[in-house]
């Protein structure tokens, strides 16, 4: 039997997933790296304190017109579903994961996060954190520092 590597968990055998996090961070020091991601007119998201991705401002704006055909009742399970890729990610080995997936996966989690948090329009997207339990529809937003 060959081993199937990557393959998903079924929804109903999935462990309980950790809280995940998305931010993007504030970028109050000149010499930090995200002010200098905000410099070139893009994105900086942290995903779980330790992946750093660069989202240029047009793929952000597309991400979000996408993310607004997302009807209001399947939020919470496309929510549900890019925080378990990101929680299996995180817990295997993060060095042999496929980095352009995690990074898609966190701007789904955050961008619909956001929506339910009520932000309407992709210029609205500033400084915050969204933390994803499971037990929403969308993460937990907070604004910045």
């Amino acid at each position: 039997m060959k081993a199937m590597q990557n393959a998903p968990l079924p929804v109903e055998t999935a462990s309980p997933q950790q809280a995940v996090t998305v931010a993007y961070p504030s970028a109050q020091c000149e010499n930090s790296p995200y002010s200098s991601i905000v410099g070139r007119g893009n994105v900086p998201l942290l995903i779980e304190d330790c992946l750093l991705a660069e989202v240029p401002r047009d793929q952000l704006q597309r991400e979000w017109a996408a993310c607004k055909t997302i009807s209001d009742g399947d939020v919470a399970d496309y929510c549900r579903r890019a925080a378990g890729h990101l929680s299996r990610a995180f817990e295997s080995e993060i060095a042999s994961a496929d980095l352009s997936d995690i990074v898609a996966n966190a701007a789904v989690l955050f961008l619909l996060s956001l929506r339910e948090s009520g932000v309407v329009s992709s210029d609205e997207i500033g400084p915050c954190e969204v933390c994803y339990d499971g037990t929403e529809a969308g993460g937990r937003v907070s604004a910045a520092s």
